[in-house]
């Protein structure tokens, strides 16, 4: 891979983190944690992602890796 080719592939996935800016409160804890009864855990992760959206998902597991990755391209679709 050429230094141009791994420019626009770190360009291509911060471009595609903006779209997880949009999320509100809300819609983050409808989509990573729907049916969790605990809301301090879910207050928590909440806080770690509004002040830092990297060091979220440098936190998360795989099955929420993919919920973000279907949610961004759930939106690039849409706006297509």
């Amino acid at each position: 891979m050429t230094k141009t080719e791994y420019y626009h592939d770190l360009k291509d996935i911060t471009n595609d983190l903006k779209y997880l800016m949009r999320l509100s409160s809300r819609d983050f804890r409808n989509l990573f944690f729907l049916n969790s009864e605990d809301e301090d855990y879910v207050r928590g992760k909440w806080t770690v992602f509004a002040e830092s959206p990297l060091r979220f998902i440098w936190s998360c597991s795989y099955d929420k890796l993919e919920i973000i990755s279907e949610y961004i391209q759930d939106i690039k679709r849409e706006e297509g």
